[in-house]
């Protein structure tokens, strides 16, 4: 479990595994025991029990909003909101995977989704927060730093400018109660993210 790289870690890792596998039960107890312990009266996770045993409906609903085949509703790429555009693959797209590269992450060929993927994201947020709670159990405060930094810049000039328009099309389009909850509680802790960074000279 990640409870032990501590609960922003956590966090992240309930809601990335929630983008990549709504079905996924193994996905649905990482958030549920995510909210247990830092949000226990949370109206998600009344709703989140309820699909304990049997997610998919919840996994047609956000294939319907942010898959497709038709349409998208509300699209899970960074470079639609921030391009002008409303195209993916875009220039946002090359900047987020060059930031994934420092770290030595880079997006599987055999992978569906762009490296700007709502999914993709939140997971690398929870890589460097993993390994920032690595290097402090190893007492390696540079290394730390350098982590927390890195995370802090990523989540003003990517994922904190886009957080907001996509979960309010969530909250729009949902179908099941579970989504608007979800996008409540993950718009919540990334402005929480936002407030506690430090500001980045530049930044918007």
């Amino acid at each position: 479990m990640t409870a032990e790289y501590g609960p922003t870690a956590m966090a992240y890792h309930a809601f990335k595994s929630m983008m990549f596998a709504p079905s996924d039960t193994q996905a649905l107890a990482g958030l549920i025991a995510y909210l247990e312990q830092e949000s226990p009266d949370s109206p998600l996770l009344i709703e989140a029990r309820k699909f304990s045993d049997d997610a998919s409906e919840l996994e047609f609903d956000f294939n319907r909003m942010c898959i497709g085949p038709y349409k998208l509703l509300v699209a899970p790429y960074e470079s639609v909101y921030l391009s002008g555009n409303h195209q993916i693959f875009t220039e946002e797209t090359v900047r987020v995977a060059e930031f994934y590269q420092q770290i030595g992450l880079v997006i599987d060929d055999s992978f569906n989704e762009p490296a700007d993927f709502i999914g993709n994201e939140l997971e690398f947020l929870y890589c460097l927060h993993a390994m920032a709670a690595e290097q402090q159990a190893l007492e390696n405060s540079e290394h730390v730093e350098a982590l927390n930094e890195l995370a802090a810049e990523f989540i003003q000039t990517h994922l904190g400018r886009w957080i907001t328009p996509f979960c309010e099309g969530i909250a729009k389009h949902a179908k099941q109660p579970f989504w608007p909850l979800l996008a409540h509680e993950l718009l919540q802790f990334i402005n929480q993210q936002l407030q506690a960074a430090p500001s980045l000279d530049g930044a918007e």
